[in-house]
């Protein structure tokens, strides 16, 4: 029996679960609870993990140490889920397994969080408040599964539950990370990151309402505000250690684990009674990244060599790896043994020692298998064994299409068997819709007798698989958007069974190479050809290729390297760069291409060298990534990912391997233009669909009006309502209706009934070319004193010579439309500044000598602002003239309260942006820099100014243009009141070593920046970047970049040179809105011969895709369909009765 509830725990305290009952209630298992008394001998270990971020992977697993060693284990039900979740999100993360004070039941926590279902968005900040909680008596059988809530209002997430019994109170201490908020809301957080909180339970069902028990704060060290995650705690002795990952910390390469000691475990980090034992555990031992760390005490007589371990998880890569000390005293060292055998894929979980009698029953109930061997690559490189070499060379991928054939090594014999019925003379049949996941055995039948067998798991897909194809293309021009940086990435194509394939995003790159850091502010950029794509174990596309350098010469990479890229396993449109990955050769990798091994559970990677011969190596793991510190990058602490070689990569062979890798034929590549050798891979019609609508076509499938009932004679509401549209990709939007004049009027005079009205979707029509050679522009609605009014402004590119210009013009108008040249907008124009009329002097008493380049209009601080670049004759700051591009300096100015904007009498003079030293803005080691292209945005009440700067020399290679931010007070605009930091770095190849032009909007809690890359020309692209608008937007780790580009040019016919019709060079543009609240985005795009050699000025309204991804080149046709445009509103009208 549970001791009664001590007085510091009253029974209604804190939160219980959905219908908890008292304390005193029986507990809800399905056997009876039967004493194990605590000192039975433990001789072996039980472990629970989770395996990945998908919905299979957030299940809960089971695996049993074979024998006495926590440093080998064998599968539970053959590595299946055993639990899983019917509560909140479904997902299971982080479990954590013990066992009761008085040994009679046993308790399973886990996080609710279901990444597979729904991402990490939000997962911080709107994440659940409640636990898993699951009981048993024998480890066997389970009760029912019991969604607990524990948390606060303010607590933005529940994570990596764990609980240690404290004697002291007759109580469990349970403990978890949360991010916490300053409102219960959760849009203001606190400022002390993740942070481990506290609560006390006696029976799993009610808790008391936790508190503070760690933050970052609290240990010397961390940087507060990134916060910890994932405590774990043993006990030895009279002491408690508590191991957590701190997320950042001085002295540690990378986030990683520090140790504490106390002998209170309830002690508040800010006591002093928990004194640091250990830091940097993971790198110091020679592990990854890692967190997720979970301790214990090893059993007496353990065989695998340790008294104690902390497990620790290399998220990014093999999941958890064991680190053993035989000490915990004095100067701790944590091992990292050189061999261990843990399940696929394991990750965070928890170890609880067992005796024999529960192994046994575990190993009954679920059934064992063991974990496969995995040889040494010392080993591998003496042992002579061609059946072993054979069978490593031999693989049935983890996903082939219906009637596939089943690979076998060359002039070898297989048998094969099956738990399903779909196998029929060697060939894979899947008849129905959806994909089915078999079991396959394959015996290689030896001719001299014995035998070669190999266990497979494999999905078939089924009928509405398609073949994805990658492949780069041979450059051509930016005529064709095909010159080097865009040829050089990874192209995708779709192709259904037996159809040509149709090239994805326009036939344009979607997945480009990152840069070599070379110097400060310098990026010298890669790319990536002959790609070839694969599955990674958790399911997920990966993309296999050779990293080669722009000119087209060899990369170093090359003589041993292959360059590896993961996608998203829910957003598969979402490719991450894991790095380089070392192949322990040095005769050149060629044409690389990877395989997993469901059997051995590692991956097989082939190539051929320099001479044209086929080698091959196996890799534990491809996603198992470490950061490595490098020099000049700004991001990560300084560290960029590369993928394990050491341990991780086997010795390389030579010959074929005995696999399906998927090369396209000559037929599929007719239809892929300029396309080099391609490469495919089935996929199911999910994951086709998720790539269709990131690099295809949004289009709008539906548009409807909802159903309006009114008083009789008040058609107000009715005339205000708008259409929803709805789109291929699952996304909506509203516009606008103007509706029947007659239809309303006869609905004004009906005194009851239910009428249609017909309506027409309200599409404004804007001139393809909104105004001739005005490059940067902005449009703002300016709202004052009850009028609203629409700015525009944008620098003057007549004959591209912006440096030239001579003046700031603003037009002014009651619509957008009539700011447009066609409609006489460019009558409109007043002159701001002028240099050769009036000698525009700034604040600082300089006069400026021309660029005003990249004017924007905006509020800060309640008046209306101007944010521009102006450039100085460098040899006389009081001349008009002859202003060079290379003085450009960041400026504001602001209309007087009550001003007219369109009276240059009204504006303040320009004032220079500075830092808040009063320096000017730069790199302060360099003597000479520009700033240009500064915006300003507001998020969280907070103002910040982004802009591109870079550094020049005349004895070295000018700085790369980056996106640089700082915080602004509004009251003050010309001082920054933080340090500036970059957020954007351009590094991906099609970005050309430039980021500038920055503009942000706020949309469903992101802020996103759209900005401009490579050069003023036809080659001229947008890029994209988005972060929380809670986060530190300072931090460039905040921020998350798109890895191709938001907006492209468009190719042009051969012989045709049209940029009217194949609008090319978009960039640098604004967000802004129109009458009815739609969004708009103002650009430009290149103009050589469009009403002169100017760039122009373009307006299209943007859409939102179901991804929260702007889209910023639909069509009016795709925004809605020409079917969908007349549209009828069902109205009721009631008379009031008496």
């Amino acid at each position: 029996m549970l001791e009664r509830q001590p007085a510091s725990l009253p029974p209604k305290a804190g939160v219980a679960a959905d219908g908890a009952v008292p304390a005193a209630a029986p507990l809800d298992l399905p056997v009876a609870a039967a004493r194990t008394p605590g000192k039975a001998v433990k001789e072996a270990y039980l472990f629970v993990y989770f395996t990945g971020d998908s919905i299979d992977g957030e299940k809960l697993r089971f695996a049993i140490s074979d024998g006495n060693n926590a440093l080998q284990w064998q599968d539970l039900n053959h590595a299946k889920p055993v639990l899983e979740s019917t509560f909140g999100t479904r997902g299971l993360r982080d479990p954590f397994i013990m066992r009761s004070a008085e040994g009679d039941r046993f308790f399973l926590l886990a996080t609710d969080l279901s990444t597979g279902r729904t991402g990490w968005g939000g997962a911080t900040d709107r994440g659940s408040s409640y636990l898993e909680i699951w009981e048993s008596a024998d480890l066997v059988h389970w009760g029912k599964q019991r969604h607990v809530k524990v948390n606060t209002p303010r607590a933005g997430m529940t994570w990596a539950p764990e609980a240690s019994y404290d004697p002291t109170i007759s109580a469990y201490v349970v403990y978890w990370t949360s991010t916490m908020f300053k409102d219960a809301v959760r849009t203001k957080a606190d400022d002390n990151g993740p942070q481990i909180l506290m609560s006390t339970t006696r029976d799993f069902r009610s808790f008391t309402t936790p508190v503070p028990w760690l933050k970052a704060a609290d240990v010397p060290g961390l940087v507060r505000n990134k916060g910890m995650i994932d405590a774990t705690v043993l006990k030895d002795g009279d002491d408690y250690f508590r191991f957590v990952k701190g997320t950042q910390a001085q002295g540690c390469a990378s986030a990683d684990i520090l140790g504490q000691r106390s002998t209170s475990l309830r002690a508040a980090g800010t006591s002093g009674e928990w004194s640091v034992i250990a830091r940097c555990i993971g790198r110091t031992a020679g592990t990854p990244e890692v967190e997720g760390p979970s301790a214990f005490v090893a059993n007496p007589g353990d065989t695998g060599g340790f008294r104690y371990y902390v497990w620790v998880d290399n998220y990014g890569g093999v999941g958890y790896i064991p680190l053993g000390t035989n000490s915990l005293s004095g100067d701790v060292r944590w091992t990292y043994p050189k061999s261990f055998r843990l399940p696929a894929s394991p990750r965070h979980g928890s170890v609880l020692a067992i005796t024999t009698g529960e192994r046994e029953a575990l190993a009954a109930r679920w059934g064992v298998s063991d974990v496969p061997s995995k040889a040494s690559p010392a080993s591998a490189k003496t042992e002579g064994d061609e059946s072993r070499l054979m069978g490593e060379a031999w693989v049935v991928p983890s996903v082939v299409a219906s009637d596939t054939r089943l690979p076998a090594p060359a002039g070898a014999r297989v048998v094969w068997a099956s738990d399903w019925p779909g196998l029929h003379g060697g060939v894979l049949t899947n008849g129905g819709a959806e994909p089915v996941t078999m079991h396959l055995t394959g015996t290689i039948v030896k001719p001299a007798g014995g035998s070669i067998v190999k266990r497979f798991t494999v999905q078939v897909l089924g009928r509405d698989m398609q073949l994805l194809y990658a492949y780069g293309r041979t450059p051509t021009s930016a005529h064709d958007a095909n010159q080097p940086v865009i040829a050089r990435s990874v192209h995708l194509a779709l192709g259904g069974d037996g159809a040509a394939p149709i090239p994805l995003n326009e036939n344009y790159g979607v997945i480009f190479a990152r840069g070599e850091h070379t110097g400060v502010d310098h990026v010298a950029l890669r790319g990536i050809v002959d790609p070839s794509l694969f599955y990674f174990a958790d399911g997920s596309l990966g993309v296999i290729g050779t990293q080669v350098q722009m000119t087209a010469t060899a990369d170093p990479s090359q003589t041993s390297a292959a360059l590896v890229f993961k996608a998203d396993p829910v957003t598969p449109g979402n490719f991450t760069e894991l790095g380089l990955v070392d192949l322990q050769t040095t005769g050149g990798v060629v044409k690389p291409m990877a395989v997993w091994d469901s059997s051995a559970r590692r991956y097989v990677v082939a190539w051929r060298d320099r001479a044209g011969d086929a080698r091959w190596t196996t890799v534990e793991d491809l996603a198992r990534t470490q950061k490595i510190v490098t020099p000049f990058y700004p991001g990560d602490g300084g560290r960029v990912s590369r993928i394990v070689s050491t341990g991780n990569v086997g010795a390389t062979r030579s010959g074929l391997v005995a696999t399906i890798f998927g090369h396209a034929a000559d037929s599929a590549r007719a239809n892929l233009p300029d396309a080099e050798a391609a490469s495919s891979l089935p996929v199911s019609g999910q994951t086709a669909n998720a790539l269709a609508h990131r690099f295809g076509r949004v289009v709008n499938t539906a548009a409807t009006v909802d159903a309006q009932t009114i008083a009789a004679g008040d058609i107000a509401a009715a005339t205000r309502a708008r259409v929803r549209l709805t789109y291929s990709d699952g996304s909506t939007a509203t516009r606008g209706v103007d509706w029947d004049a007659d239809d309303l009027r006869r609905l004004a005079r009906a005194r009851g009934g239910t009428h249609a009205i017909r309506g027409t979707v309200r599409l404004p029509v804007y001139p393809s070319i909104f105004a001739y050679n005005r490059a940067d522009p902005t449009i703002f609605r300016y709202d004052h004193a009850g009028i609203s009014q629409y700015l525009f402004v944008a620098t003057d590119d007549t004959g591209n010579d912006n440096v030239g210009s001579v003046h700031l013009p603003l037009r002014t108008a009651d619509s957008i439309a009539a700011l447009a040249d066609a409609n006489g907008g460019r009558k409109l124009e007043v002159d701001l500044l002028n240099r050769t009329t009036r000698k525009d002097r700034t604040a600082e008493g300089r006069v400026i000598a021309g660029c005003y380049w990249a004017p924007e209009l905006h509020e800060i601080g309640g008046r209306l602002s101007i944010l521009f670049a102006p450039c100085f004759n460098p040899a006389d700051d009081q001349s008009s003239e002859r202003g060079d591009w290379s003085t450009v300096d960041a400026h504001v100015m602001q209309l007087r309260e009550g001003g007219n904007p369109s009276n240059p009498a009204d504006w303040s003079k320009p004032a220079a942006v500075r830092k808040k030293d009063g320096s000017p803005l730069g790199r302060a080691a360099f003597q000479k820099n520009i700033s240009l292209d500064m915006s300003y945005f507001e998020a969280d009440g907070q103002g910040y100014y982004t802009w591109s700067q870079r550094y020049l020399s005349t004895s070295a290679t000018l700085g790369d243009p980056l996106t640089w931010i700082a915080k602004v007070d509004p009251a003050h605009p010309a001082r920054l009141t933080s340090e500036p930091r970059p957020i954007i770095v351009p590094d991906l190849s099609f970005e050309e070593n430039l980021a500038e032009g920055a503009f942000a909007t706020l949309h469903d809690g992101r802020v996103t920046l759209a900005y401009s890359s490579s050069g003023v020309s036809p080659t001229y692209v947008v890029g994209g970047v988005w972060a929380d608008a809670h986060a530190d937007l300072t931090d460039i780790d905040a921020w998350h970049k798109y890895g191709a580009p938001l907006q492209k040019s468009m190719p042009m016919p051969p012989g045709v040179t049209d940029y009217r019709a194949y609008e090319q060079g978009p960039g640098h543009g604004a967000f802004t809105t129109d009458a009815d609240g739609t969004m708009l985005y103002v650009y430009h795009s290149w103009g050589d011969g469009v009403g002169g050699n100017g760039r122009d000025t373009r307006v299209r309204r943007v859409h939102w895709a179901a991804t929260g991804r702007p889209i910023l080149d639909m069509t009016a046709e795709e925004e809605v369909a020409p079917q969908n445009r007349a549209v009828t509103m069902m109205v009721t009208a009631t008379t009031p009765t008496r």
